[in-house]
């Protein structure tokens, strides 16, 4: 009776094992891998006439070893950045995406800007994901899907994606966005993309709500811990015509981090030069933070310098904080919002910032522009980036 007891257990325990093991067991869905052919997706022209077919863009697969990743194709994508036109590429077919947990893709780009990825809702919304793009260099954009922001909350009634009706996915290069204002950026320009799918396994979670303790809800804004970088790389020339741009230094994810914090940290990489102003900027502007009391964050330089915390309002006001900062050294920081004030050049009806209204985070080194320290080039790194929130 015991034999047969300690058998019937033993075959139980690797059985069970065995069939627990295939319930956790990965389910991935790939969507495009491109090493057939590029029938499915299309160009989009966003403009002042509407959603219109783009037919001057080009869409292709290619064979070209130099221009794959991996396999033998990828999708190549040539478009151009005018002003008042937004291409988009699009897919445009249900994806019943029940059980997945995260998002990934790869992607090459001609020039230095930043993507867009979203999954659209049948209530007409778009779920989106941002993620910087090096020039000429493959870059994985790797997400969770309840890290997806709405475009346009008011269009989805339920507020969340409803991953069992996602009705198209699209990709788009924010130039598009820019172009009017910045004629820099105009011109001809080509997206390599490969190996698009999801899986049930979620991936780090970098970004969104979370607890920092039992009783302190946080919204993190970036704790860097995976390849994909939010920040826009921005620069404020204010010599006698003042110009702005975007994308002229390099950003990356980077090994140092203060301590207590996670595996990797933003490194931003600038020259320090006359009244030329470089810095890094995150957009937070469909994100509820009205419940934000405080905001947290680390940052280290190079060497030693003035900077400046923006945190800018939808209404184009701006608050700040000064930070000095001695080279080396890693500084965490912790702010009350209500301590944040008018920048000079601002203004605001109530005088106070309003969490409800955020709208973006600037990280910007002013140094120069009091009148010393210049240095051919300067890291700034900064890490976790958080607010915390009311309960």
């Amino acid at each position: 009776m015991n034999k047969l007891f300690l058998a019937t257990t033993l075959t139980a325990l690797l059985l069970g094992g065995a069939l627990h093991g295939l319930q956790d067991a990965e389910k991935k869905m790939s969507i495009s891998d491109f090493e057939g052919d590029a029938a499915e997706w299309s160009g989009l022209a966003l403009g002042e006439g509407g959603v219109n077919p783009d037919g001057d863009s080009k869409i292709a697969i290619t064979r070209d070893a130099a221009s794959v990743k991996s396999g033998k194709g990828a999708l190549s994508w040539s478009y151009e950045i005018a002003p008042k036109t937004i291409r988009v590429l699009a897919l445009q077919r249900p994806l019943d995406l029940t059980g997945m947990k995260s998002l990934r893709l790869w992607v090459k780009c001609s020039h230095a800007t930043s993507i867009i990825v979203g999954l659209g809702d049948p209530s007409g919304a778009s779920y989106q994901a941002n993620a910087h793009c090096p020039a000429g260099a493959w870059q994985e954009i790797a997400v969770n899907l309840d890290e997806l922001t709405v475009d346009e909350p008011a269009k989805d009634p339920n507020g969340k994606l409803d991953l069992d009706q996602v009705v198209s996915m699209t990709i788009l290069d924010i130039g598009g966005f820019v172009a009017m204002f910045l004629p820099d950026i105009k011109g001809a320009r080509t997206m390599m993309i490969e190996a698009i799918g999801f899986s049930s396994k979620p991936v780090v979670a970098t970004t969104g709500a979370a607890q920092i303790t039992r009783v302190v809800p946080i919204h993190l804004v970036d704790n860097f811990e995976s390849a994909v970088i939010r920040w826009i790389p921005i620069s404020l020339d204010l010599s006698d015509t003042p110009k702005f741009a975007l994308f002229d230094a390099p950003v990356a994810v980077d090994k140092d981090v203060p301590t207590g914090g996670g595996k990797q940290s933003l490194k931003f990489s600038y020259p320090r030069k006359g009244k030329k102003v470089h810095g890094v900027m995150r957009n937070l502007e469909k994100l509820d933070l009205s419940k934000a009391t405080t905001l947290d964050l680390a940052m280290k330089c190079s060497h030693d310098g003035t900077f400046f915390v923006a945190v800018e309002e939808k209404d184009g006001s701006r608050y700040n904080m000064k930070v000095d900062l001695l080279l080396g050294d890693w500084k965490s920081f912790s702010w009350p919002l209500s301590g944040f004030t008018l920048a000079d050049d601002s203004q605001d009806d109530n005088g106070k910032l309003d969490p409800d209204q955020i709208k973006q985070i600037t990280i910007a080194d002013a140094t120069q522009l009091l009148g010393s320290n210049e240095a051919d080039q300067v890291h700034l790194w900064v890490d976790q980036v958080l607010f915390v929130l009311s309960q």
